[in-house]
C-alpha cells in the first residue's frame, strides 16, 4: 500500500456532519490550553464517530496530513498511519490512539449520533457534554497526537497510528496491517488517568446467547410498562469493581420478586446496547391480572429493597410503572417468560476476582451488557474479561454451561489477549524519569482491567515495548463522561518532553 503525501489546502467535506461555528471558536472563548490540542478535538468534537462509522474522521485524519506535508496510509480494516519519517526513515517511535467512540446518552437529550455534533460545555474545571457521551476516550489521544503531528518541534520524526473500532472489540487493532508498526517504541494515548502508567490489560471476549421462547395468545388489553433508570453505568473494565448495579440483572430481579404474589406474563424484557458499557437502563412489558395501582405499589415496595441495597453507588436510580398504550396479542408462555428470567439471574456479573500481584485490579469480570428481543428469541449479550487467559476461557466456558442449561444456543467469537507487563521496558524507565523530573514524585505504574488495543499489537510485532497513558478521564462509556482540563495541558508538558527525550 503506498503511501500518500499530501500538500494542498483542498478541502474534504465531512459525511453527514455540518462545521457548527460555536464549537470552532470553543477553545478562544474559554480560553482553554494547550490551543493546538483543543483546536483538534472540536474538530472532532464536530465529526460523528460511533464505532463503525469513521469515515468522517478518516477524512479529517487524511486533511490534516495534506496540510502538512505528513505521509498517510490507510490499511485495509480502514486503520490510518501518518508519518513524518515516511519509508526512508525509521521513526522514533509511534503514537497510537483509536478515532471511534462509544455513543450513549440520557433518554431526555434529542440527540442523532449520525449527524450532530458533541456539544460541548465547561464545568468546574471539567469538560463535559450535554447529556451524551463526550468522545475523550479517546478523542484526547487523537487531539494530542495530531497536535504533535502539526507542531514545530525539534524531535522526531514519529508515526502516528489511529485505529477504528477499537470501543466494539479492537476490531482496528486485529484488523492492523503489522506493516504499519515500523517503531520499536508504541505510546498509547487511551489511559485515563494522569500520573499513571499503564503497562498491562486485561483480555476479553463476548459470548451471544439466544434462547427460544414460545408464545400464546392473551385477551388482556391493558399491558404494563415497567422501567429501570439512572443508574450510574460505566466501562465494563475500569468500572466494574465501583459497586454499580447492573440494569438488566435488577429488572431480572424485580420480575422474579413480583412473581411470587403476581400473575404476570412477560412480553419482552430489553436494556443496555453496549458490550463494555454497564447497562444503565433496561424495560419489560408485562401483562397482569389485577389492578394496574395495586402491581404499580408491589413493584415499589421491592424496587425500595434494591434502593436500600445500592444507595451508595445509585442515588439515581429511578423506577417508572405505567400502563402502556400499545395493545399486546400474546405474550410469553409461563415457563418461557420464568426461563428468560432465570437465566438473567443465573448468568455471572461483576468482579469475579482480583489480580494475586497487583491487587487492586480487578483480573476476571462479567458485564451482563445487554438483552433484547429478535423475533421469538431473547438475545442476551454477555462481556468477560481476565488478565490471565486460562481463567477467561474458565468463565466463557462456564457461561456456556449455564446458557445451555437453561436450554439457550451459545456462540463466542475469539478472545483477544491480555497485555502482560514488562517492568524492565525502557521505555517504561525513560517515562518515569521524566514524569519525577517535571513534578517530584513518582508516577502509579499499573495493570487496568479494561482491555486495550497493546495487547493485539503487541502479539503483531514481538519485543515492541509499550505504554499507555494519558489525562484525567472520568465515566467513559457514559453522558457522564468528562475530561479534566487542566490535566491536559500537565499531560502535555510530559508528553512533549518524553519525546524530547528519545535519541
Amino acid at each position: 500500500m503506498a503511501w500518500q503525501t499530501m500538500k494542498d489546502n483542498g478541502r474534504i467535506a465531512y459525511p453527514a456532519c455540518e462545521v457548527h461555528e460555536k464549537l470552532i471558536t470553543f477553545s478562544t472563548m474559554l480560553n482553554l490550553k494547550p490551543e493546538i490540542v483543543w483546536k483538534h478535538f472540536e474538530e472532532l468534537s464536530d465529526i460523528p464517530r460511533c464505532s463503525g462509522n469513521e469515515e468522517g474522521v478518516r477524512q479529517y485524519l487524511l486533511e490534516v496530513a495534506r496540510e502538512h506535508g505528513l505521509q498517510s496510509r490507510v490499511d485495509g480494516a480502514g486503520n490510518v498511519l501518518l508519518s513524518e519519517a515516511g519509508e526512508d526513515h525509521k521513526p522514533k517511535a509511534v503514537l497510537q490512539s483509536h478515532i471511534d467512540m462509544v455513543c450513549e446518552k440520557n433518554s431526555s437529550v434529542e440527540h442523532d449520533f449520525e449527524t450532530d455534533p458533541i456539544e460541548l460545555t465547561q464545568e468546574d474545571g471539567w469538560l463535559t457534554a450535554q447529556g451524551t457521551t463526550l468522545g475523550a476516550d479517546n478523542g484526547i489521544g487523537v487531539a494530542l497526537s495530531l497536535a504533535v503531528a502539526t507542531g514545530s518541534y525539534d524531535f522526531g520524526p514519529f508515526d502516528y497510528l489511529f485505529t477504528v473500532d477499537e470501543e466494539r472489540g479492537l476490531n482496528g487493532a486485529a484488523g492492523l496491517d503489522p506493516e504499519f508498526l515500523r517503531a520499536d517504541k508504541l505510546i498509547n494515548l487511551d489511559s485515563e488517568e494522569f500520573g499513571a502508567f499503564t503497562v498491562g490489560c486485561a483480555g476479553g471476549g463476548n459470548t451471544e446467547i439466544r434462547l427460544p421462547l414460545s408464545y400464546e395468545e392473551t385477551t388482556a388489553v391493558e399491558p404494563v410498562r415497567i422501567n429501570l433508570s439512572g443508574l450510574a453505568g460505566g466501562h465494563s473494565g475500569g468500572d466494574i469493581d465501583k459497586g454499580r448495579a447492573n440494569a438488566n440483572k435488577l429488572l431480572a430481579r424485580l420480575l422474579d420478586d413480583l412473581w411470587e404474589t403476581e400473575a404476570l406474563q412477560l412480553v419482552e424484557i430489553r436494556g443496555g446496547d453496549k458490550h463494555n458499557a454497564i447497562p444503565r437502563e433496561s424495560t419489560a412489558l408485562v401483562n397482569i391480572a389485577g389492578d394496574p395501582g395495586n402491581f404499580e405499589e408491589q413493584a415499589r415496595e421491592r424496587f425500595s429493597v434494591l434502593q436500600k441495597e445500592y444507595e451508595e453507588t445509585e442515588e439515581n436510580m429511578a423506577l417508572r410503572v405505567e400502563v402502556d398504550p400499545g395493545v399486546v396479542d400474546e405474550v410469553m408462555t409461563e415457563e418461557s417468560g420464568r426461563t428468560a428470567v432465570g437465566l438473567l439471574r443465573a448468568l455471572p456479573n461483576g468482579v469475579m476476582a482480583y489480580d494475586q500481584k497487583f491487587e487492586s485490579t480487578v483480573e476476571t469480570s462479567s458485564n451482563l451488557a445487554s438483552v433484547g428481543m429478535e423475533g421469538r428469541q431473547l438475545r442476551i449479550l454477555v462481556s468477560s474479561r481476565s488478565s490471565r487467559g486460562s481463567k477467561l476461557e474458565s468463565l466463557r466456558g462456564r457461561i456456556s454451561i449455564i446458557a445451555r442449561a437453561f436450554g439457550a444456543a451459545v456462540e463466542q467469537d475469539e478472545a483477544y489477549p491480555a497485555w502482560q507487563p514488562d517492568m524492565d521496558s525502557k521505555l517504561l524507565a525513560e517515562a518515569e524519569t521524566v514524569f519525577e523530573e517535571l513534578y517530584g514524585r513518582s508516577p502509579e505504574v499499573r495493570t487496568i482491567h479494561g482491555g486495550l488495543e497493546t495487547g493485539i499489537i503487541g502479539e503483531k510485532v514481538d519485543g515492541i515495548e509499550m505504554l499507555a497513558v494519558g489525562p484525567d478521564i472520568v465515566n467513559p462509556h457514559s453522558p457522564d463522561e468528562r475530561v479534566k482540563v487542566d490535566s491536559v495541558r500537565m499531560f502535555w508538558e510530559f508528553l512533549l518532553k518524553l519525546l524530547g527525550s528519545f535519541a
